[in-house]
């Protein structure tokens, strides 16, 4: 099993967990669709934010050749 996957899966892991803890939580409808649009909104920035970093470690990868 590569790096890669088995990061995927403890990602897949943490969201899955994350996702269970809000839904369970006592609060209302409301509260907890706020959460979950929150954090949502958070995980989006920080995967646009590692994917950028990513390309940029290919472009210069590419650059180097």
């Amino acid at each position: 099993m590569n790096v890669g996957n088995s990061l995927l899966c403890f990602i897949a892991g943490a969201v899955t967990g994350a996702a269970a803890a809000i839904l369970m939580a006592p609060d209302s409808g409301e509260n907890t669709r706020a959460k979950i649009r929150q954090g949502a909104s958070d995980m989006a920035g920080k995967a646009k934010g590692q994917i950028r970093e990513s390309l940029d470690v290919i472009e210069k990868a590419l650059e180097e050749r």
